[in-house]
C-alpha cells in the first residue's frame, strides 16, 4: 500500500487504501496532508474497530471490521467537502 501511495503523492491528495476480504479482518492505510491525516486516522481506525499509528502524513493499522469500509469513505468524503474554499 506504501508503494502505491508513494507513486500517487500525497502532499495534496488524501488516500485511503485497504487490503482485505469484506467479512474479514484486513489492513488500511490513510495518507495525505500531515494535518487531515492526524484528525481523521484515529476516526478511521475507530470506524473499521482497529488499531493503528501514524507518522509524517501516514496512518496505518490492523481493521476487525472491513465491512465499514462505506462508513470511512462517507467520513472522508464529508471532510473533504468541508476544506474546499466556497467559490
Amino acid at each position: 500500500m506504501n508503494i502505491i501511495a508513494n507513486e500517487i503523492g500525497t502532499e495534496e491528495t488524501l488516500l485511503f487504501l485497504t487490503v482485505g476480504d469484506e467479512k474479514e479482518a484486513g489492513l488500511f492505510l490513510l495518507a495525505g496532508p500531515v494535518e487531515a491525516v492526524e484528525k481523521l486516522g484515529p476516526r478511521v481506525a475507530e470506524l473499521l474497530e482497529g488499531k493503528g499509528a501514524g507518522k509524517r502524513g501516514r496512518f496505518q493499522g490492523k481493521a476487525t471490521k472491513m465491512s465499514r469500509r462505506g462508513e470511512v469513505q462517507t467520513l472522508l468524503q464529508d471532510f473533504i467537502s468541508h476544506q474546499r474554499p466556497e467559490a
